[in-house]
């Protein structure tokens, strides 16, 4: 039987940062992996998030516990919103397009649920700057649909 620091006791729980790693990685291959795009992904973290800052996402937390949920979420959370907002407007938008363009298209694009917020850290640059971009592609797509096409 192999001993030393590198072995894994299978039999042992996972505790600490390994839980929150694992949780993690969950989320982001099995949740956000399917996907497509940035936006989607962000505005279906944003529509986990309650009023409170907590995620609700009852797979997750149920496989992990309740902290290692959060704080996997909130730390994907942190990182997408941070690519979003490195992200070119036309880029954004061309995302929004072609998830409502699918017949498949997301529910969190829709206008009634289309929300962009930051995680929960007193981050009001952050917070101001997603606003900006949910309320840019609100307003490209508001255009879009009333702007009568010129032949």
């Amino acid at each position: 039987m192999l001993q030393g620091k590198n072995t894994c006791n299978m039999k042992e729980p996972l505790r600490g940062k390994d839980m929150i790693y694992r949780a993690a990685e969950n989320f982001k291959q099995r949740t956000l992996g399917t996907l497509p795009t940035l936006l989607e992904r962000l505005a279906y973290i944003c529509s986990l998030q309650m009023p409170d800052g907590q995620y609700r996402h009852w797979g997750l937390t149920r496989a992990f516990g309740p902290r290692q949920a959060q704080d996997a979420i909130r730390a994907a959370h942190a990182e997408i919103a941070m690519a979003m907002v490195e992200s070119p407007v036309r880029e954004i938008y061309q995302d929004y397009q072609e998830a409502v363009g699918r017949e498949d298209g997301p529910e969190v694009l829709k206008p009634e649920s289309f929300v962009l917020t930051a995680p929960v850290n007193d981050d009001a640059l952050l917070s101001a700057h997603l606003r900006l971009l949910q309320d840019s592609v609100q307003a490209l797509a508001h255009q879009e649909r009333t702007t009568p096409q010129v032949a």
